[in-house]
């Protein structure tokens, strides 16, 4: 295992290669991950990776008999995508919906989206990839009472995605941040049929 290179004040402190290991486990799960998650998946990987140097086991030695990075991530998300305890309020959702609506028309990222039933809809763009019975179906986001974040075209019988992100105004802004590259095609047709 290398240095542990990143360190902020207040947040994760984990190695280049555990992130990148991390990135790579996300990649062949259903679910897109924002920043944050990745980094705290990062920094217990890399607790765990020190924790096996202690007893003469190399970084490297986990690869041939577990997908630790995967398990590690797997875990990780599992906190943001379970239902809270106690289940968030009514009034908690809403907050989180105005600062996923605040996020995603700031100049900062410049969508149009508005609050529609239990969740936000935002206006697909040129580059977006086809959905719904035309293909021209906008995007809704929601936020749960008893479990996380998720998108979908709005359309009826839609696939959902799951973005693990936290459930606080940092996480709506992370979310949008993932809309965004969405609606603007850099994530690709990311619903698999």
């Amino acid at each position: 295992m290398s240095t542990t290179d990143t360190t902020t004040a207040d947040g994760p402190v984990f190695s280049t290669e555990a992130y990148a290991a991390v990135e790579k486990a996300a990649k062949s799960r259903r679910a897109l991950y924002v920043p944050s998650v990745l980094e705290h998946a990062a920094e217990l990987l890399t607790g765990l990776w020190a924790t096996g140097e202690k007893y003469g086991v190399a970084s490297s030695e986990w690869s041939w008999t577990t997908d630790l990075a995967g398990g590690t991530l797997d875990v990780v998300a599992r906190q943001y995508e379970s239902a809270p305890d106690p289940v968030r309020t009514p009034a908690k959702v809403v907050a989180l919906q105005g600062h996923l609506i605040g996020a995603l028309t700031s100049e900062e990222i410049g969508l149009t989206a508005r609050l529609s039933g239990p969740g936000v809809i935002v206006d697909r763009g040129p580059d977006t990839p086809r959905g719904g019975r035309d293909g021209d179906a906008d995007v809704e986001v929601r936020i749960h009472s008893d479990g996380g974040w998720n998108f979908s075209y709005a359309a009826d019988g839609a696939s959902v995605m799951s973005i693990v992100a936290p459930a606080t105004e940092a996480g709506a802004s992370q979310v949008a941040e993932v809309i965004r590259a969405f609606v603007r095609g850099e994530l690709g047709p990311v619903f698999r049929h």
